[in-house]
């Protein structure tokens, strides 16, 4: 059985839920922010599909279930092609909270079945961690030097 990673964050933006949203939902700008993808292109509009590539040669379709601006969007990952991923998906929201905006971030990553990969999900869940800490920040410092 493949393993599953799964990391939650939170963070305090001081932007309303529209803006906060309106960056980070903006792949144009994702690389910028998120340093784990390298680029991301729009291929469909309603539901939103974003092909992306990512660091670790992966390439995937991000396949939108949820779309609700300014609350919170579900996505789930496709033709995921990676040395070690087989899929994942994510859940953002966006919460009005003291002036600004409470982002959250809940994202899996789903491994390929191999004994190693499962061994070593406990490293890939720090790797993850620090990555979705790090690029949350990122986009917080790029929104609120913009107000």
């Amino acid at each position: 059985m493949p393993a599953t990673i799964v990391t939650t964050y939170k963070i305090h933006i001081t932007a309303p839920p529209e803006s906060v949203w309106d960056f980070t939902q903006d792949f144009s700008k994702r690389h910028l922010w998120d340093k784990t993808i390298l680029s991301a292109k729009s291929i469909q509009e309603h539901p939103r599909i974003i092909a992306v590539k990512g660091i670790g040669a992966l390439t995937t379709e991000l396949h939108y279930k949820l779309d609700e601006r300014p609350n919170k969007t579900s996505l789930a990952m496709f033709n995921t092609k990676s040395p070690l991923i087989i899929g994942g998906g994510g859940y953002w929201h966006y919460e009005a909270h003291e002036g600004g905006t409470l982002w959250t971030q809940t994202n899996s990553l789903i491994l390929k079945k191999n004994i190693i990969f499962i061994l070593l999900s406990p490293v890939i869940k720090l790797m993850l961690n620090t990555n979705t800490r790090r690029a949350m920040q990122a986009a917080k410092k790029m929104i609120e030097a913009s107000l």
